[in-house]
């Protein structure tokens, strides 16, 4: 069950990389009235993460006191799949006036990452779906889906498609 999970994971991190190609290669086709206020949505990604981990290391602190490592292994692994989902919906957005086969690459992420979010967010289904692995494996691929969500977001806010 683990490595089901592991490998949405790894689904995911690619077709966000394929859908940021898509995006690129449709950038003509934009409204950038539209990308200037959903610019935004991308602006509070850079902080969501720092805010769910202080906010559980708060919490580990003052409340519970068990399963430390357990509890920020989750929120690692967790937030990864809401972030992702955010810069689909993104992406969907930006691309859902054409009418083209590549516009389901961004919304199957988006279905994807979402129900693979709601279904982790409460930390009994973490701790039976990776019961038997060694909790670094997780740790390591949320930071790495980390990595690249903060990536393709620099790129998303700063960059233009020809670089």
């Amino acid at each position: 069950m683990e490595y089901l999970f592991l490998g949405f994971g790894l689904l995911i991190i690619f077709l966000l990389i394929v859908s940021r190609s898509t995006y690129y290669a449709n950038y003509d086709k934009i409204n950038f009235n539209l990308k200037q206020r959903l610019d935004m949505l991308l602006k509070l990604i850079y902080i969501a993460p720092i805010i769910v981990l202080f906010i559980i290391f708060i919490l580990i602190v003052t409340y519970y006191r068990t399963k430390g490592y357990i509890r920020i292994s989750h929120a690692l692994f967790v937030v990864n799949f809401w972030i992702y989902g955010t810069i689909f919906y993104y992406i969907t957005i930006q691309i859902a006036k054409m009418r083209k086969l590549i516009i389901f690459l961004p919304i199957i992420g988006l279905v994807l990452s979402v129900c693979i979010g709601i279904f982790m967010t409460p930390l009994p289904h973490y701790e039976t779906v990776f019961k038997n692995t060694n909790l670094l494996i997780p740790n390591f691929l949320g930071l790495c889906m980390l990595l690249v969500a903060f990536y393709i977001n620099y790129a998303f806010l700063t960059k233009k498609p020809n670089s």
